[in-house]
């Protein structure tokens, strides 16, 4: 008998196969139930999108679950091409197919499902930097999983449903065999579906993250995508050179007009103000917490009062959605511009001149504080980078009982806490001050359950705890010799739950208080209608004490002691970069072939009084274009601050 006759008379049992393409219809069901589960938990953040654009959005997702499910499963039938011809490996092939789906295919779902916690702090779907948040998460587990054990109970519930479904199939399927040249034809046209499944279709080119904010909207960006997909497909720490400009000299003059070059650092011949200089940054305090003009009700009336005695900036921004994005931009002037925290790119060791480090040579003692667990999000290595010498945090603090459960000491009494600690320290000094308590799971001393009213949402009643805490740390202050020297920064490092749907929108989940407040009134007060960001607080700070340090400037920062009618924010979200400005804003998306959107800026934002009738839209976008390559290109040859204000003007 010869070979062919042998080989056509030879049935292979394809049982493996059969098996596993059951299983990734299972996953791909998963995938779907957990995108629901996903919309239902987060349905604020999309109050505002039409219900027909979330529908397509939905369905639009059907195309990266199977992406996701493909690129996951990939080597599984790479190794099915060659075991599946030997009838002995029958055994071993199901058992094989049975532990990867339930290890690697399960497991995804349960990412997905686990990652809808998380997506409120951050407004985007979970990349390649959760893996180093590890220290974090396991450090905080135990409070984690005390406090979202509904997240637990599911995901136990989620590998049982799955367990229960694979051994059902395993045990019930039957026997089915095929003529090898069959199975051939089979293994092919499977090999064919899973790369057009992983690619994403038949478009010339892989389909990425930024494809998902491309269509219905890019506002629906994070529904479309899967968390899985984002872990595999995004790259954290690559940056492509940008070339929106031929020169250095195209781009500063670009600039020239900017706020950038408004940056009215004093003369290095006028005197030092020796003032002390204190930074709080406030967790999750949204502008939406105002009451009018702003939000609809009151729940910050303490620092609606500071507000009104100080320099208030009610159309303040968060340059990032992330609490380790805060601090590089309130500490050094580095926006968040790239997918992952700057504290953990590859560029955290490039030249960074921190507040800390510029003051001390000036004889300033500086010192950090944060009621947290020590080590969390890096902040205490963040701070010591930024030249920070001291660092307080839950490790510091004398009375444990004094902690909330999950994050760290509660505000009112770590407050008080700062203050005594600030009087010892060496005058002059520089302290950040970085509040934990306004933060999910909305945890409140004992004593404040009953006396703190409930708002209309969970967040509400912690932030009227902060609120209430930030008075007492001021009233503290005031009884101290230094209360009058000192400069009081107050902002918060992002915004938090929505309640007011006017805030449910890209620009709007930016939009934080900035305030300067000096009790001596040594500065002018009032509410400006400018632009403000982060990342223009090391200008101010350098500006009011008079230091001659413009070449430590970042070129995206602007004193906010000097109007300017033109100044400028910028954010990266959406998979885009985004320009506010005079009253607009411009949208640059990182997929080339999407145009540049403009638009006026929402109605949360408090309109300039003396804009002028008509803003240049395409210089605009020549300005944030000119940001984009600064940074880009400066992180990859750490030159950031070649484009210094000492250095354009």
């Amino acid at each position: 008998m010869d070979i062919a006759s042998h080989l056509n008379r030879k049935k292979i049992n394809i049982n493996p196969l059969l098996f596993w393409v059951l299983g990734l219809f299972c996953t791909f069901i998963g995938y779907i139930l957990t995108r629901f589960y996903f919309l239902a938990a987060n349905s604020g953040y999309y109050v505002s999108e039409p219900a027909g654009d979330v529908i397509l959005a939905l369905i639009h997702g059907l195309r990266f679950d199977l992406s996701a499910i493909a690129l996951l499963n990939a080597p599984l039938l790479l190794l099915l091409f060659v075991s599946i011809w030997f009838r002995v490996l029958l055994a071993t092939n199901m058992k094989l197919i049975f532990c990867y789906l339930f290890v690697v295919n399960v497991s995804a779902v349960v990412i997905n499902f686990i990652d809808t916690v998380y997506f409120p702090y951050t407004g985007r779907r979970s990349g390649p930097e959760v893996f180093s948040m590890a220290n974090d998460v396991v450090s905080q587990l135990p409070e984690l999983i005390f406090v979202y054990w509904w997240y637990l109970l599911g995901t136990v519930l989620i590998y049982w449903i799955y367990f229960a479904i694979f051994r059902k199939v395993i045990r019930r399927l039957p026997a089915v065999c095929l003529n090898w040249f069959v199975v051939v034809l089979v293994l092919i046209i499977l090999a064919f579906l899973l790369i057009l499944a992983g690619r994403g279709g038949f478009q010339s080119k892989p389909i990425r993250a930024l494809n998902a904010y491309s269509y219905p909207s890019s506002s629906l960006g994070s529904l479309v995508l899967n968390t899985p997909f984002s872990i595999l497909k995004e790259d954290a720490e690559k940056l492509e050179r940008v070339h929106y400009f031929e020169s250095e000299d195209d781009i500063k003059k670009v600039l020239d007009n900017s706020k950038s070059a408004d940056v009215t650092v004093n003369k290095d011949s006028s005197p030092i103000t020796k003032q002390n200089v204190v930074i709080l940054i406030l967790e999750s305090f949204g502008l939406e917490y105002f009451g009018p003009p702003y939000g609809l009700k009151p729940y910050t009336p303490f620092i609606q009062e500071l507000a009104e005695k100080g320099r208030f900036f009610p159309n303040g921004i968060a340059n990032g959605r992330r609490s380790i994005e805060a601090v590089p931009s309130i500490l050094a002037g580095i926006p968040s511009l790239m997918p992952e925290a700057y504290m953990r790119s590859p560029y955290q060791s490039n030249t960074a001149y921190g507040l800390g480090e510029i003051v001390k040579q000036y004889g300033y003692s500086t010192a950090f504080f944060h009621g947290a667990k020590n080590g969390s999000m890096y902040f205490d290595s963040t701070t010591y980078r930024f030249g920070f010498d001291k660092y307080f945090g839950q490790d510091q603090y004398p009375d444990q009982s004094q902690f909330d459960g999950q994050w760290g000491i509660f505000d009112e009494p770590f407050l008080q806490f700062a203050v005594d600690e600030l009087d010892k320290l060496p005058k002059p000094f520089m302290s950040g001050i970085f509040t934990i308590s306004s933060h999910p799971p909305y945890t409140l001393p004992e004593q404040y359950q009953d006396a703190i009213p409930d708002g209309e949402i969970p967040m509400h009643r912690v932030v009227r705890y902060s609120d209430m805490a930030l008075r007492k740390f001021f009233e503290s202050a005031a009884r101290k010799d230094w209360y009058k020297d000192t400069l009081f920064v107050l902002t918060a490092d992002h915004t938090s739950d929505n309640f007011d749907p006017r805030f449910a929108s890209s620009l709007g989940r930016h939009q934080i208080p900035i305030i300067l407040y000096q009790p001596d009134n040594n500065i002018e007060q009032g509410v400006l209608d400018e632009v403000a960001q982060q990342i223009d607080i090391p200008a101010t700070i350098i500006d009011y004490l008079n230091l001659p340090e413009k070449d430590k400037i970042l070129p995206f920062g602007r004193s906010l002691l000097t109007r300017n009618n033109q100044a400028d924010a910028v954010i990266k979200e959406e998979d885009a970069y985004w320009l506010i400005s005079q009253g607009k804003y411009v949208k640059l998306s990182m997929d080339e072939s999407v145009p540049v959107k403009t638009g006026d800026l929402p109605d949360t934002f408090i309109k300039p009084e003396h804009q002028a009738k008509s803003v240049d839209l395409v210089q605009l976008e020549r300005r944030l274009k000119a940001y984009i390559q600064i940074y880009t290109n400066g992180l990859i040859d750490n030159s950031l601050y070649s484009f210094s204000p000492k250095n354009t003007q």
